[in-house]
C-alpha cells in the first residue's frame, strides 16, 4: 500500500470515530483530528516536492446528468477546504434533447479522493436531514411550499457546513499558522487549472428565506455534520 494510500485510510478510520462517538465533543475532536493530519501530511510532502513531484488528476463526481444548484454550493465548499479546483464539464449525445453536465474535480490524487468522499458523505447527509425534517413539517404543503422547504434546508445546511469548516480552519491556524498556508489550493493546481479549464463557472444562487424554520434545522445539522455516512439510510431523495 502506498504511503498516501495509508493516510487516507487513517483519515477515513477517523471520520468513523467522529460519527461513533459519545457525544458532540469527543466527536469533533476527531473529526479536527482527520484534517490535521491530511495537513501534517502536506507538510512533509512539500519536503520533497521538488524531487517527486505530485500527480495532478481529475475525477468526476458523478455522471452525466442535470446539475442541481446544491451540488454547485456544496462543491466550493469542499473545495475551499480540501485544496482542490474543480469545473463544469458539458456533453450533448445526438440522441439527447438537452444538455447535460459533470462537476469535476482537479488537484493532487490524495486531495481529490478526500474530497470526493466528503462531498458524497455530506450529501447524503443533508439529503436524509431533509426528509425527515419535511416528513413533519409538509403534512398539508403543496409541492410548492415543499420544494420551498427544501431549498431552505439545503441552503441552511451548505452554509452550517461552511460556517463548521471556517471555525476548524481558525483553530487549526491558532495552532500552527503553518496550516493557513497547507490549506491552501497548491499553486501547480491552479496553474494547471488556468491553463485547461476555460471560463469560469456561473450559477444562479436561488432565493432562501433564512427565517424559515427549515433553513435554521439546516444550518444547525450543517454545524454540526460529522462527515461519516455509515448511519445514514440508503435511501435518497
Amino acid at each position: 500500500m502506498k504511503q498516501t494510500d495509508k493516510i487516507i485510510d487513517k483519515i477515513r478510520n477517523l471520520l468513523e470515530l467522529a460519527e461513533g462517538g459519545n457525544n458532540d465533543e469527543e466527536s469533533q475532536t476527531a473529526l479536527l483530528m482527520a484534517q490535521k493530519l491530511m495537513l501534517k501530511h502536506k507538510i512533509s510532502q512539500q519536503e520533497v516536492s521538488e524531487a517527486h513531484p505530485n500527480e495532478i488528476v481529475l475525477k468526476s463526481l458523478s455522471f452525466y446528468k442535470r446539475i442541481y444548484w446544491w451540488e454547485k454550493l456544496l462543491v466550493r465548499v469542499i473545495a475551499d477546504n480540501f485544496r482542490v479546483m474543480f469545473y463544469l464539464q458539458s456533453n450533448k449525445l445526438p440522441h439527447q434533447t438537452s444538455v447535460q453536465r459533470k462537476i469535476v474535480l482537479m488537484g493532487y490524487a490524495e486531495d481529490i479522493e478526500l474530497a470526493y468522499e466528503v462531498f458524497h458523505s455530506a450529501a447524503k447527509a443533508m439529503k436524509y436531514y431533509a426528509s425527515h425534517h419535511l416528513a413533519t413539517e409538509t403534512l398539508s404543503a403543496s409541492t410548492a411550499e415543499q420544494n420551498d422547504l427544501r431549498r431552505s434546508y439545503y441552503q441552511g445546511f451548505i452554509d452550517g457546513l461552511d460556517h463548521k469548516f471556517q471555525l476548524q480552519r481558525e483553530q487549526m491556524q491558532q495552532e500552527d499558522a503553518q496550516y493557513a498556508l497547507v490549506i491552501q489550493v497548491p499553486q501547480e493546481v491552479r496553474q494547471a487549472f488556468d491553463q485547461q479549464v476555460n471560463g469560469k463557472i456561473r450559477f444562479k444562487q436561488p432565493a432562501s428565506n433564512k427565517t424559515v424554520a427549515a433553513y435554521q434545522e439546516g444550518y444547525q445539522k450543517g454545524t454540526k455534520l460529522n462527515l461519516n455516512q455509515q448511519y445514514l439510510s440508503d435511501k435518497e431523495q
